[in-house]
């Protein structure tokens, strides 16, 4: 007895921790993707007559309002909700849905839809009574205080100095192994300058020594960076399938180096060193 009482009690819990995980992520994603919901039931309003509710969306959100309803009593909503500013929020349609069971004068809901157009605070009001008389203590109301927000666009993360480096040498290294001339011409500074077993070139005697590259499989390892204001400075190893000049470059790690440096239309090549 003791087990089947604790199994309802954990089939309880994870009901509610996933009704409850639900409700925050719409709650978090405010209406765009899926509505935001407000939902009162006959009980709810045998409770308390006048409801009042608060909720968030983001601009161009949807909220959902589904209220119980009982048309056999003489009782109605009314379709058009009040709303005190519809710039900030809009409704869009108003359904009836089907009665609860077969029964005479079984309750059934109805829902209005909203759209959120500009950020700002309003307030939806509902009343539920009887259209030939005045009002009357039977009668229901629910009132929806919204506040529409723009919804934050996550700023994209910033890269460290490792990565950055890392990731200029190895687009570089992609672009020779492609022979994508034209990509490293725009990568590669008006300064440029090289050193190489067979001696130093400049700008455009490393492209046409590029172009004559003939690269392999390769491995890039031992990354090491720093970074003095817009001068990355980047040390690492290649062990590749190389030949440059018509020579072939021994396989085994090689030490390299590269220095970049940020201008206004980003990161150029400026200086390398091919010791051996």
């Amino acid at each position: 007895m003791k087990d089947r009482k604790l199994l309802v009690i954990t089939l309880l819990f994870l009901f509610a921790f996933s009704v409850s995980s639900f409700t925050l992520a719409g709650e978090e994603n405010l209406g765009r993707t899926n509505p935001v919901q407000v939902k009162v039931t006959c009980d709810d309003f045998q409770f308390n007559n006048h409801i009042t509710k608060s909720v968030k969306l983001a601009v161009h959100g949807r909220l959902e309002v589904i209220l119980c309803s009982n048309p056999s009593t003489g009782y109605q909503w009314s379709d058009q909700a009040q709303i005190t500013d519809h710039t900030a929020i809009w409704q869009t349609s108003h359904t009836s849905g089907s009665p609860s069971s077969s029964m005479l004068g079984a309750p059934s809901t109805e829902q209005w839809t909203f759209q959120a157009l500009n950020e700002g605070k309003t307030t939806i009001s509902m009343e539920y009574g009887r259209s030939w008389t005045s009002s009357s203590p039977d009668d229901w109301s629910l009132k929806v205080n919204v506040t529409v927000v723009e919804e934050k666009k996550e700023e994209p993360k910033e890269k460290s100095t490792e990565e950055i480096g890392e990731e200029l040498v190895r687009d570089i290294f992609k672009d020779m192994k492609n022979l994508n001339v034209s990509s490293l011409e725009k990568v590669i500074s008006k300064e440029f300058q090289a050193i190489h077993t067979f001696g130093a070139s400049d700008r455009q005697e490393e492209i046409e020594t590029i172009k004559d590259l003939d690269l392999g499989e390769y491995k890039l390892s031992d990354f090491k960076v720093t970074r003095d204001g817009d001068v990355l400075v980047v040390t690492y190893k290649i062990s590749a399938e190389e030949t440059l000049k018509g020579e072939k470059v021994s396989k085994k790690p090689t030490p390299r180096l590269s220095v970049f440096i940020k201008t206004g239309s980003g990161w150029k090549w400026l200086a390398h060193a091919n010791p051996s």
